[in-house]
């Protein structure tokens, strides 16, 4: 009994993960989507504002059902993931507004949460937002023709290639979707409802990116779970309190030396030097962003060789504690086969 009320506790807990990412990321962003596809597009102008106020409403009332048919599907276990053709169609009608006017929208929201689009930066970030829409068009026609293949039954383009390669394939674009996604959709979604207004801006820039930070956070975990399941399989990671009191000293501390240091680095010196004026102005702040994201990069490599290095020293000090309560070593020599599964 007690077994069965940790096993019901930790499925309330799962839905809460997931659909709460998902209420953000689907249907906000849903409607966010079109909303900031339209005005990057230039479709959306004062004239034409109200339109695209209704479609971005009714493409998000569309992903609310959809959203309470998947809680529904969830909570029964029904399998909805069979390979045809309907399922082809419900897919990427779906993958089409959250993931290519998704993608461009959420450049083009994030920007403009971030206060780095404006008058002067418009044109520079539809540039970058359509750039992106293009690109999550492009991964939009490779995705469709991978599920047609599967539907006649031959492996999907993605089998066979480099593991870190699909690492970095996928968190490019959970990056973009899910991190900028998920601040963008609430910056979006709050203008389509009326919600954000002149005297009410700040307070949704704050609340955007909030969001953004916490989908950061979970971007992070999700890496974390994805490079231990490649190194190692089935596995769970075990540290003690006193390593995670350490990592989060470290990483801390290189976040706001590495990463914001690292764009303060440019955007000071520039101005130090003379070279950042009023009419250099954006330009010293694309390079000096440019350089940040390059650390954020950098900094996420650090944490993953951080736990890499703590997963190691576990598997090699005190073996792999399995749900028998057997020992496995670093080269599984002995025991049963069964351990415990990466949460």
């Amino acid at each position: 009994a007690q077994k069965d009320s940790e096993m019901t506790n930790i499925k309330e807990i799962r839905i809460l993960q997931i659909f709460a990412a998902r209420l953000v990321l689907e249907v906000f962003g849903g409607g966010g989507a079109i909303w900031g596809f339209s005005e990057s597009l230039t479709l959306r102008n004062p004239e034409s504002q109200e339109f695209w106020r209704f479609w971005a409403q009714v493409i998000a009332s569309l992903f609310a059902i959809r959203f309470i048919l998947q809680i529904v599907d969830f909570c029964f276990d029904t399998d909805r993931n069979a390979k045809n053709v309907i399922r082809l169609i419900q897919v990427f009608l779906a993958k089409i507004v959250l993931e290519v006017f998704g993608g461009a929208g959420a450049i083009w929201g994030f920007s403009e949460a971030c206060t780095l689009r404006h008058h002067e930066t418009q044109e520079f970030w539809r540039f970058w937002a359509l750039s992106t829409g293009v690109v999550f068009f492009v991964r939009f026609i490779m995705q469709m023709i991978d599920f047609a293949k599967e539907i006649g039954g031959h492996a999907p383009s993605t089998v066979g290639i480099d593991p870190m390669t699909r690492f970095y394939q996928i968190f490019a674009a959970k990056l973009v979707l899910e991190v900028f996604g998920g601040a963008g959709a609430i910056w979006g979604f709050s203008e389509v409802m009326t919600y954000r207004r002149p005297e009410t801006q700040e307070f949704w820039r704050f609340v955007a990116l909030t969001f953004g930070f916490i989908f950061y956070i979970r971007f992070l975990l999700q890496m974390k779970d994805y490079v231990i399941e490649l190194y190692f399989p089935g596995m769970k990671l075990r540290m003690t309190r006193v390593q995670w009191i350490r990592l989060f000293e470290i990483f801390a501390a290189k976040l706001v030396l590495e990463v914001f240091g690292g764009a303060g680095a440019i955007w000071g010196f520039s101005e130090a030097l003379t070279l950042r004026r009023h009419e250099t102005q954006e330009f010293w702040r694309f390079n000096a962003l440019a350089v940040g994201f390059v650390f954020s990069i950098r900094f996420t490599l650090q944490i993953k060789d951080y736990l890499l290095e703590a997963m190691e020293k576990s598997v090699s000090d005190d073996g792999l504690q399995r749900k028998d309560g057997s020992e496995k070593d670093a080269y599984g020599s002995t025991g049963s086969t069964e351990v415990t599964p990466l949460v």
